[in-house]
């Protein structure tokens, strides 16, 4: 990509057929990766993501500017016989569709495989479920309910023995990678194999259980889990979390020797180094960098520490860390637009793609889009309005 304004997904068009974070953080990355991504949603209001607090002063949800920003919306209701019509020519016209409805669902609405495949030979479909095609199938799922099932949340506990709600909905957002990484693969299939429809189930389930793996590599080894805290979730003094003196907090991450031989030197008790590994001694060294940590405020054990070869790190909010200069400075952080054109800082949605376009992205009003892919597709606006299919 070195030199090069283009993106890998340039040209190609995917129907988002999704709704909420899994497929919002999928079509999102494709985004980023250059894809034309057209959201199809159904006119009464929409995804639900639109709805989800909190919101910009101009009324905009902003979870869906984060994550929908880059897309076009049309709205389309789907058990309307045009509707369909229209989502048909949409799939001709397409490389990709992505949808998060429960298995069946689409056969139930007349736009099964064969119907799709009928469409689209090349077709790259894929699907988000919570649990696949298996028992479980027929259940709702969110991603608490997910990261129960695959173990991540058993891993989670506090030295109190109770598992911690999550911060981050890791089950969600990798689903949408593995989605993402699924229409690129189908894209190489179809690319390969002309006239072979691709079409997977990403479930939310297997997502999250492929995140375990030093879980598993416990299972593997001993036949059980790993002891909860274990020595990444706090039962290592050496990698923790402490409070300074003014209240806010430190990362360190000194797992190695050498990490935590230069904090210890640089703090002026190199004694601390020794008992880095001593499986009895932890809570002593917890208890000493606790009170050392709390004896001075957060900028000067910055000042002393960030810039040297010690893991240690300040703990930031989220505003915090979209406002540092260096992420901002490599095109990381980038401008967002929202409706009344006002500019508002977001993460881009891939790490490694160089930049985003030049014109800072906003997210689409509900069906702002309907009335050009209609034009794009020759079908006449109102007689689709008149027949219901936009709603």
């Amino acid at each position: 990509m070195a030199g090069s304004s283009a993106r890998p997904l340039d040209g190609v068009r995917v129907l988002d057929l999704t709704r909420l974070l899994p497929g919002a953080y999928a079509t999102s990355v494709l985004v980023g990766l250059g894809a034309d991504v057209l959201k199809v949603e159904d006119p009464r209001g929409g995804d639900g993501l639109r709805a989800m607090p909190p919101y910009t002063g101009t009324g905009e949800s902003g979870v869906f500017v984060a994550l929908c920003r880059g897309k076009r919306s049309v709205a389309l209701d789907l058990k309307n016989a045009e509707g369909r019509g229209v989502l048909l020519d949409l799939v001709a016209r397409s490389h990709a569709l992505v949808d998060s409805f429960r298995p069946g669902v689409l056969d139930r609405l007349g736009l099964d495989a064969a119907v799709l495949a009928d469409a689209n030979p090349d077709l790259v479909h894929v699907s988000m479920t919570a649990y696949g095609d298996g028992a479980r199938a027929a259940l709702p799922g969110h991603d608490l309910n997910v990261e129960g099932y695959a173990g991540i949340l058993g891993l989670s506990r506090g030295t109190d023995g109770a598992p911690g709600m999550p911060a981050v909905p890791f089950a969600d957002m990798a689903t949408g990678l593995h989605a993402a990484l699924a229409v690129v693969s189908g894209l190489r299939v179809t690319e390969q194999r002309r006239g072979e429809q691709f079409r997977v189930d990403v479930t939310m389930l297997d997502s999250a259980l492929s995140l375990t793996g030093i879980g598993q590599g416990s299972v593997i080894a001993t036949g059980e889990g790993p002891p909860t805290p274990d020595m990444l979730t706090g039962g290592l003094a050496c990698y923790g979390i402490y409070r300074c003196a003014d209240g806010l907090e430190i990362a360190c991450g000194a797992l190695e020797p050498q990490f935590f031989g230069r904090v210890a030197e640089l703090v002026g008790d190199p004694a601390l180094a020794a008992a880095q590994y001593d499986v009895a001694g932890q809570d002593a060294l917890r208890g000493r960098l606790t009170a050392l940590f709390a004896s001075r405020p957060r900028h000067e054990w910055m000042t002393l520490l960030e810039q040297d070869q010690t893991c240690v790190t300040p703990i930031r909010t989220a505003a915090e860390a979209l406002a540092d200069p260096d992420l901002r400075g490599r095109g990381v952080v980038v401008d967002v637009a929202l409706c009344d054109g006002s500019l508002v800082a977001a993460a881009r949605p891939v790490a490694w793609v160089p930049s985003e376009p030049s014109a800072p992205q906003s997210a689409p009003a509900l069906g702002r889009d309907t009335d050009t892919v209609l034009a794009e597709l020759g079908r006449d606006t109102a007689a689709a309005r008149a027949s219901g299919a936009l709603g």
